[in-house]
């Protein structure tokens, strides 16, 4: 019954049927997608500092976009005074040029160098010239 099903929604049978060996290392997979043009573009650092808001000049390619906290915006821009915030920020910095991998490495040390204690980075890429991240706020 379940295979009725299938070969109803997929248009046919199966290449594999329940209990076939799974094919051989050798054999090679055919791309069945349209190949992407991805391009890494920045990165989401996550800053702790108990000194509030963290300030940042532009290091190397990277312009600092945003700070958030829990969620937040709190940079540029108005703070309220009632929002309760953590000492961990999310900062986004964007490249101002074309980056590789290595620009983010040595974007990485050059925080570390001036005592910045982070936690995390999440590199951030375009798809096909469409961000594969969230949204500035």
């Amino acid at each position: 019954m379940f295979d009725a099903a299938v070969e109803k929604a997929y248009g046919g049978k199966r290449k594999i049927a329940w209990g076939d060996p799974m094919p051989a290392s050798t054999e090679t997979a055919e791309a069945t997608r349209k190949k992407k043009d991805i391009k890494l573009v920045g990165v989401d650092m996550y800053i702790i500092t108990e000194k509030g808001i963290p300030k940042f000049d532009d290091i190397g390619p990277f312009k600092c976009e945003f700070i958030s906290n829990r969620g937040t915006k709190v940079w540029p821009g108005f703070v309220s005074p009632d929002l309760l915030m953590v000492n961990w920020y999310r900062c986004r910095f964007m490249a101002t040029k074309d980056i590789q991998d290595a620009e983010v490495n040595s974007f990485l040390d050059a925080l570390t160098k001036k005592g910045w204690w982070w936690s995390a980075a999440q590199k951030l890429w375009n798809y096909n010239g469409e961000a594969g991240f969230s949204k500035a706020y």
